[in-house]
Formats: structure tokens, sequence, C-alpha cells
């Protein structure tokens, strides 16, 4: 297949789920915005993928760019039905774009934590109730598009994961996410800085956590991954 991937930094890609796509011979094309948005074309693409980054859903009245990348997303999953997934920010265009709602979070997400799976969530099949993950975020879906149905939740944040119209899914937390991605994301202006704010101390030990929790983070990837493809192709 080929997918388009979304980045809005060269640093936030893809991270573990590129050795995945690599390992089963998908290619992935992507788009860096803003700069690349404009031009970013569906066709011969079957699957879209849009990931994180610090700008806010509700400024695309001041990014033209980012309204244009929302009618993209439109575009796909509703025009020409592509399978989707979206994580962090990404998850909160895929709900903007079909009619949900976006609103600051009563209490940012950031670090590792957990979120609990909710009915059958077949995007999370073969994973523990309780999957582990990785936070940072300041904002999240308040109201879901109609048809959406949640699938993860946390104490802090309602709607962690969902599905629409059988083959749009969408993460809130950074599934992507492993040690190299993050020791990248330092290269990001004030990221470091950004991320010691919110969770002080525990900075310092942040990489390290990381790793030692990769094994569980690469089983909730690998489950993710399996399951968005198996929504399309069974």
């Amino acid at each position: 297949m080929r997918i388009l991937v979304i980045q809005h930094s060269d640093k936030e890609h893809a991270g573990g789920f590129r050795p995945l796509f690599a390992r089963d011979g998908h290619q992935l094309i992507v788009c860096i915005a803003p700069d690349e948005i404009a031009n970013a074309d569906l066709n011969g693409i079957d699957g879209l993928w849009v990931l994180g980054g610090p700008m806010q859903v509700w400024e695309a009245g001041e990014l033209p760019w980012l309204a244009r990348e929302i009618d993209l997303i439109r575009e796909a999953v509703l025009g020409r039905k592509l399978p989707y997934f979206g994580i962090c920010l990404g998850h909160q265009l895929l709900a903007h774009a079909l009619g949900g709602e976006v609103a600051p979070a009563a209490k940012p997400e950031v670090g590792l934590m957990h979120v609990e799976k909710r009915g059958n969530a077949p995007m999370f099949d073969g994973l523990p109730e309780k999957p582990g993950c990785f936070q940072w975020h300041t904002a999240e879906v308040s109201r879901v598009p109609a048809g959406a149905e949640i699938l993860a939740s946390s104490a802090r944040c309602a709607v962690q994961a969902m599905i629409w119209g059988g083959t749009a899914h969408s993460v809130q937390f950074h599934a992507e996410l492993d040690n190299a991605t993050l020791a990248g994301w330092y290269e990001i202006d004030n990221c470091e800085e950004m991320l010691r704010e919110h969770i002080g101390g525990d900075a310092d030990g942040i990489l390290d956590d990381l790793a030692a929790a990769e094994p569980a983070l690469a089983r909730v990837r690998e489950s993710l991954y399996q399951n968005w493809f198996a929504s399309f192709t069974r």
C-alpha cells in the first residue's frame, strides 16, 4: 500500500511504526506541513495517517494551511473512504473534520500513563484492559462526531481512542513514540524545556523510563497497526 503520512515537523514522524511498514513492504509518502501541505495529493494513495504537532485545531482560522489539511482529511475520509489513522493532533483533526469538537484539556496529560479500553474496542484486540502509552497533549476531543465510537479513555481524557465509519481510527496518545523518536523531539526548539515544565524533575529520567517500557509500548504499536489493516482488509 501507498500511505500518505502528514507530519508537522521533520522530527515528529511515524517513529516506531516505520519499521512495521517497512517490514510489510508498504510505502510511506511523507508530507511535512505547513510547507508541503498545499501540494498534498490523494491520487494513488491507499490510506492516510496524520501525526501530532504543537499547533491547535482552533487555530485553523489563523493558519490557512491547517484549514487545507482539515479539508484534505475530510476528502480522504468522507469523499474517498480511505482508511485513516490519526495520532494526537491527527486524532483531534479527524474529530473536527467530521463535525466533532476539540477544546483545551481541563488538565494536560504528559508522560508515561495508561488508557482503559471501552466496550469491544477492536483497535486494541490482543492487549490488556489498560495498555500503557506516552501522552503529551494540552487539548482534547470534547465531543465526538456523530457516528463515532469511543474505544478508550483515561481519568483525565474521555476520548483517548475512537473509530468512525469502520476504517477511520485515531488515538490521543503518542503510539508512535519510542526512545529514539523522543530523543529526536529534543532537537526541536523548546521541546525538552516544555516537557520539563509539565513533568518537572521526572523529565530527567523519561528516556530511561521510556526505554524500560518499550517492550510493552511495542506490543501496543503492533496491535494498533495490525488491527488498523484488518479493519479494511477482512
